[in-house]
């Protein structure tokens, strides 16, 4: 049995020596925006970009293998993904949502709650009680964002799942501050992964972008409809950009981690400071779960 590829590797050669037309090592930047068919009237894999675009299949390939999920879409910016994944909750449905959830996505859902296109609860889902009064009344899905932007609160990714499964609300996990890096929230049960990919996947504050990663083939494709339908796909420049981001992503957030825990430390100590938001700390009320669930990669696979 072959061994399985760690997601170090992953990270590093997804893609790499994969080019079928001249054996490129890298994979290529295809700018085209459309492509030239072999045979009239004969459908093939590549026709128009913003369906399809070899670039973008290549990222979205390597984040879904880095997340464990069937597949994923890449979208312009974090809050197109945001917005694609909402097209998934049915006219009316309710979603439920942090209480402390990143501003854009508060704004967002907030705006869609206006306009009646979708019913939202804000909750602390780190209250049980919360939550199983919120799953009551049926929602379509529960967005997690965890730690969240900007306090860094960690939410038990697993129990909100274990919690939704009674009813059958699906899961998303707004995963950008973590990266597969350190969390993989398809592992702990989610259904869905959201990134904005500008932030720690990209790495050096070049490129906007978000994607998807779905547990489910069945809804990558539906993503991937709706996606193609909105026009909601990244472009293949920002998609190399990405890409070549994501090869140093394990060394980056490595280097990041102990540094981050460092700066920590100085600053709890510090007579100035009042408080430190760090779940790395083992005084952070959530360093439990954060221990839990993070910095160790699942699904079977070694680091």
């Amino acid at each position: 049995m072959a061994r399985a590829k760690s997601y170090r590797t992953i990270a590093v050669a997804n893609g790499i020596a994969a080019d079928k037309a001249f054996g490129a090592v890298t994979p290529p930047l295809y700018l085209s925006s459309n492509f030239a068919f072999s045979k009239f009237e004969q459908s093939q894999d590549y026709e128009y970009s913003r369906t399809s675009n070899p670039t973008r299949d290549v990222l979205a390939d390597t984040l879904a293998k880095l997340e464990g999920g069937s597949g994923a879409v890449v979208t312009p910016t974090g809050m197109s993904a945001i917005h694609l994944l909402l097209s998934r909750v049915p006219a009316g449905g309710l979603v439920v949502a942090p209480h402390d959830c990143y501003g854009g996505t508060y704004r967002l859902l907030a705006a869609l709650k206006e306009r009646h296109q979708l019913d939202v609860v804000f909750i602390d889902q780190s209250d049980s009680a919360a939550l199983t009064s919120a799953f009551q009344r049926v929602p379509s899905l529960d967005w997690v964002e965890t730690p969240s932007n900007p306090l860094m609160r960690v939410v038990d990714i697993r129990g909100i799942v274990e919690l939704a499964g009674g009813s059958n609300v699906k899961v998303a996990v707004d995963n950008t501050f973590l990266s597969p890096a350190l969390q993989q929230p398809l592992c702990l049960g989610a259904d869905y992964v959201v990134h904005s990919t500008t932030k720690y996947l990209n790495g050096h504050s070049d490129v906007v972008g978000g994607a998807i990663v779905a547990s489910d083939p069945v809804e990558v494709e539906a993503l991937r409809s709706w996606a193609n339908i909105t026009g909601a796909t990244g472009s293949p420049f920002d998609s190399y950009l990405t890409l070549r981001g994501i090869r140093t992503l394990f060394a980056r957030v490595e280097r990041q981690q102990s540094t981050a825990l460092v700066i920590a430390d100085f600053l709890l100590q510090h007579p100035a400071v009042s408080a430190v938001h760090y779940p790395g700390l083992p005084s952070h009320p959530t360093h439990g779960i954060a221990a839990r669930q993070q910095k160790r990669l699942g699904c079977d696979a070694k680091l």
